[in-house]
């Protein structure tokens, strides 16, 4: 990433939210959630994410731009269409208040599992992920999402159909991943340990 826009995602990422947000009613809130999302924020379905123990200031963005239509998607937009600000900090600090999923049990292709490590690597994925890719402020915690999740987000950054926080750092940086890597980075994403 170019050094000024890397200064001004920082800068854009390390915003404080404007009022404390009430984890109660946050789980109160997510009580439609659960049907997709899961029990505790973990999902049974390989294609939907696992909300619980994402970064706060990610999941609020992420309703943000579902409720404004800047991320489309037929279920979430009209589910975040009625959201009041104060629902979404309270449903952001609900799902990061809880435990993140575990890695699923097996041992991934290890010739797979190793071109991911070094995709990951190559395209720096944990100078805004963190290096346990535990994510930070509005960057979301990548480590344990499944890998049918992964590659679709990965492919819908590249694709430009999916809305960045700040300057368009996925955007960018997905924009030149091969779906070699994409596959192998997903592999490696659900299991990076």
């Amino acid at each position: 990433m170019r050094p000024v826009l890397a200064a001004f995602a920082a800068l854009c990422l390390s915003a404080t939210p404007l009022a404390a947000a009430d984890i109660e009613a946050g789980r109160q809130r997510a009580e439609t959630c659960v049907t997709c999302h899961g029990t505790e924020g973990i999902t049974a379905d390989p294609s939907i994410p696992s909300l619980a123990g994402q970064r706060e200031r990610y999941l609020q963005w992420q309703l943000v731009f579902f409720r404004s239509g800047r991320r489309a998607n037929p279920i979430m937009g009209p589910l975040a269409a009625d959201l009041t600000d104060e629902e979404l900090r309270n449903l952001g600090a609900y799902f990061a208040s809880l435990p993140r999923a575990n890695p699923p049990a097996g041992t991934p292709d290890p010739a797979l599992h190793d071109q991911g490590k070094q995709a990951a690597a190559r395209h720096r994925c944990a100078s805004c992920h963190q290096d346990n890719y535990g994510g930070s402020q509005a960057a979301p915690a990548i480590a344990h999402q499944t890998r049918a999740y992964t590659a679709k987000a990965l492919r819908d950054y590249r694709a430009n159909a999916r809305p960045s926080v700040g300057v368009a750092a996925m955007n960018e940086a997905a924009g030149g991943l091969t779906d070699d890597d994409i596959a192998a980075l997903a592999v490696y994403l659900e299991q990076p340990e």
